[in-house]
């Protein structure tokens, strides 16, 4: 039988032979080769050690010690002042350039004043006149001067000139508009004058002025018509002082137009240059009638005056009836001062020009800023707070201004300001590096003893529909602590129930559980 089958299996073809031994060779040398490399390199186990998350935790007493407000403010100075007109005119001198120092009471600029310079001459002499009146108190009737006749013959004689004056005024105002003035009006009569050059901006003004003076002119005329001695000449006077510095205006106007004017079409530089001449002259003409117009007001005033002494001194001049002429004399001459010191713009306080927008020959109207004058080297600084913060604050504290600089709280309002709806803060600073004018931040830091409110972290909050809850730590795990919040300021919120401002919280509760075990930081 062995015999047999070694014969049969030598039959088989030799590449079959092969095939079958070499695939069992291949599976045991497979096997020991895993057999090896598991052996020779086994799988260690990683061992993770898990800590307890840390945490932090502070008071409110502490935490608010840490806080501070920043608020943003403006640098002016403690002292400054907007110099103004009291009337309008025309500049004649600017004594001060932009940056000068300046005193107390310096002129900065003067405005035309010939007429108000005249009547403060007149007022002068006629306070001279009753001092030296004084003098011969003591004198006789016939020693003392003019008798209440003769005072009523010179009034007299005043009240003809003033009405002259009244009608004279007339004519050369109305010389003027109608002459000179309706020259430069396409159709002066109509509701639109049509201006015939370009007015500069003063177009509208200039329309409604002649449309005004359609008006004007015939009422004045018939004033002229009927006024007599026996007037109220005091109005009347007054009446026509009041159109007459209307004209002077308008003519004012008419020669800055000439003065800003280009050569067009219409009118040559030579035309415009005469133009300009001439109503300068028109100018000059009507300042004339005005102090011809103040003339005959202080005369009246003058021979009111010269009656009276002249009753007064029937008998004997008095030394009570002396003084009171003195007295009368005296308000006369501080009333003329009064109106020459509106031409005359002086600074009220000591300090640097900080800016000046006038020139010689400019126009100025009533009560227009013309220049600013500011003590730069005495500053404070101006800033805004809010209800939430104004608590936080209070008269004296010391605060820090852009990170370096000193200053401290001299002033809070009382009241919140409508404008802005905060409370407005004086902040004065010594020795700092600004300049009026800056802007600059101002950091406050909280003092945990100003303020009996409860504040803490926002990252200390876990918020919840209404309200939240904060962790304490009770046995080194984090205990829910439910919270009634406030307003929130900044990175921080007000708590008004559920925590006192000495109970330990855990600062930052982000990504932690209540029930979580926890190591507390040193």
């Amino acid at each position: 039988m062995y015999r047999v089958m070694n014969v049969f299996e030598s039959t088989k073809p030799w590449y079959k032979q092969k095939t079958v031994l070499g695939a069992g060779a291949l599976g045991i040398i497979v096997i020991v080769g895993v057999f090896f490399l598991l052996r020779g390199n086994g799988v260690e186990e990683e061992v993770v050690v898990q800590t307890n998350p840390m945490v932090t935790l502070t008071t409110a007493n502490q935490y608010l010690g840490g806080e501070s407000i920043s608020l943003v403010g403006n640098v002016r100075a403690f002292t400054e002042a907007a110099i103004t007109t009291e009337r309008a005119g025309r500049v004649v001198r600017v004594n001060v350039t932009l940056g000068q120092a300046v005193s107390a009471g310096q002129v900065l600029a003067t405005l035309e004043n010939a007429a108000e310079s005249a009547s403060v001459l007149q007022a002068e002499g006629a306070y001279d006149a009753a001092v030296a009146a004084k003098a011969q108190g003591q004198v006789s009737d016939a020693q003392s001067g003019v008798s209440v006749e003769e005072a009523q013959i010179a009034k007299r004689n005043v009240e003809n000139t003033a009405v002259s004056n009244f009608k004279s005024t007339f004519n050369t105002v109305n010389g003027v508009v109608l002459n000179d003035i309706d020259a430069f009006f396409s159709a002066p009569r109509a509701s639109v004058p049509g201006l015939r050059i370009d007015g500069r901006g003063n177009t509208s003004f200039l329309n409604a002025e002649r449309v005004a003076y359609q008006t004007l002119l015939p009422q004045w005329q018939a004033r002229v018509d009927t006024i007599s001695v026996n007037s109220n000449l005091d109005s009347e006077l007054a009446y026509a002082e009041q159109n007459l510095l209307r004209t002077i205006a308008l003519v004012d106007t008419f020669i800055t137009i000439f003065s800003e004017q280009d050569s067009s079409t219409r009118y040559t530089d030579a035309e415009l240059q005469n133009f300009r001449a001439s109503f300068i002259s028109l100018r000059s003409n009507l300042s004339g009638v005005q102090s011809s117009l103040n003339t005959s007001v202080t005369g009246l005033n003058a021979a009111d005056d010269a009656i009276e002494r002249a009753q007064l001194s029937t008998s004997v001049t008095s030394s009570p009836a002396a003084d009171a002429q003195i007295k009368q004399a005296l308000g006369s001459l501080r009333a003329a001062q009064a109106n020459f010191a509106k031409t005359v713009l002086r600074t009220p306080i000591s300090g640097t020009v900080n800016s000046i927008d006038i020139r010689t020959g400019d126009f100025v109207g009533s009560f227009e800023q013309v220049a600013e004058v500011a003590n730069n080297n005495a500053l404070e600084i101006v800033v805004y707070v809010s209800d939430n913060e104004i608590d936080l604050i209070a008269v004296g504290d010391t605060l820090t201004i852009e990170g370096e600089f000193e200053g401290t709280i001299t002033q809070i309002a009382p009241a919140v300001e409508s404008a802005t709806r905060k409370t407005e803060v004086r902040i004065a600073a010594e020795d700092i590096d600004v300049k009026n004018g800056d802007t600059v931040t101002v950091t406050k830091e909280i003092a945990a003893a100003r303020t009996t409110t409860v504040i803490v972290p926002l990252t200390a909050v876990k918020f919840e529909i209404e309200d939240g809850f904060i962790f304490t730590v009770e046995n080194n795990k984090l205990v829910q602590k439910p919270v009634k919040l406030g307003v929130v300021r900044g990175s921080s919120v007000e708590i008004l129930e559920g925590l006192s401002a000495a109970d330990p919280f855990v600062v930052d509760s982000r990504g932690l559980l209540p029930g979580n075990e926890v190591t507390i930081s040193e």
